[in-house]
């Protein structure tokens, strides 16, 4: 099968291409299965076929707090909320009563100074089967004895994404909210004065759109962020409250692999045979240089160093060829 559409297939096919099984393989089959990892991460890394764009969308999500019941009284919405063992302060974002949980953000703690000053802290949480308080509404309830406090994308000013996403582009900009683009806002009354400098020509549309548009990049931007694929957590550096909300929805432009698990369609790719097969030969080789000069029956000399030599001389012409025929170029920035 030389189209191979399964990673047993492909590693078939591989083991075939250097004479197995005619010729038996001095490889361990885990190694052969290292070899077709390595294959399949060196082709998402660098090929452009091993990756595609993607717009992954988030919502935005706030710390939570599960209760142990109903609450005495009823919280008021976005009141501060204090924790009677713990000490913490938050404040209230919303109170589901289906589930009896409390979605809060802000978490503030004393530490330090006079000692009697709330400073922001996400280290020091409520605690399990305490008791909280309403500033304003005087309601109390009892944490859940079980279920600790767990922070939301708010408090912790990133989010978390898929291991499947090897890199981020972008945030797509922020369109302006209900409280920035009211006809009472800077930018707002800044634009309207601007439209009445519109021609009635194309050109002189296309101009002016371009001038609004360099309005909204000076008073709203691109959002700056952080990533790193490691962690799997891209930062953003945004004012959290006023650009980014609990529940916002934010679209990412980022790098996908494709999934061979997904999309079997990856393990016939031209490149990938071709350097898998090289990988799988280097180790074969690799594994028989304890065996070099050693003389077999017949007068046969094994020489594995001259195949471990080949087949890095071959990757290294692959690798150099993926460079030139097949790995994007990179963005420059100009201006």
């Amino acid at each position: 099968m030389t189209q191979p559409a399964s990673r047993a297939n492909l590693k078939d096919y591989c083991k075939r291409k250097l004479g197995w099984p005619v010729v038996d393989l001095n490889i361990d089959d885990d190694q052969v299965e290292d070899c077709i990892d390595d294959g399949l991460q060196f082709f998402q890394e660098y090929h452009f076929d091993g990756t595609e764009l993607h717009y992954a969308k988030h919502q935005i999500t706030g710390s939570t707090l599960k209760l142990a019941g109903a609450p005495s009284g009823t919280f008021t919405e976005t009141e501060k909320i204090t924790g009677g063992t713990s000490g913490v302060k938050a404040q209230l974002h919303e109170y589901h009563t289906a589930n009896t949980t409390i979605r809060f953000k802000n978490p503030e703690v004393k530490s330090g100074g006079d000692g009697n000053t709330y400073y922001s802290n996400t280290s020091t949480l409520f605690s399990v089967g305490e008791t909280i308080t309403g500033e304003d509404s005087g309601a109390t309830a009892t944490v859940h004895a079980s279920t600790a406090p767990a922070l939301g994308d708010y408090d912790n000013k990133y989010i978390s994404l898929g291991e499947e996403l090897i890199g981020v582009r972008r945030i797509i900009p922020f369109t302006s909210n209900s409280a920035e683009s009211s006809m009472f806002s800077v930018k707002y009354q800044f634009a309207l004065n601007e439209m009445y400098r519109m021609g009635t020509t194309l050109s002189n549309y296309h101009i002016s759109q371009q001038h609004l548009r360099a309005i909204d990049d000076l008073f709203t931007g691109t959002p700056a962020i952080r990533f790193n694929r490691h962690t799997d957590r891209l930062y953003l550096d945004v004012e959290w409250g006023a650009d980014v909300r609990i529940d916002d929805w934010i679209v990412v432009e980022c790098d996908r692999i494709v999934d061979p698990a997904t999309y079997s369609d990856v393990f016939s790719d031209l490149f990938l045979k071709r350097y898998t097969t090289a990988l799988i030969k280097k180790q074969w080789g690799q594994n028989m240089i304890k065996f070099e000069g050693m003389q077999l029956p017949g007068g046969i000399t094994l020489n594995g160093r001259q195949m471990y030599d080949d087949a890095t001389q071959e990757l290294e012409r692959i690798e150099e060829e993926v460079q030139l025929k097949y790995e994007l170029p990179v963005d420059f920035a100009v201006g």
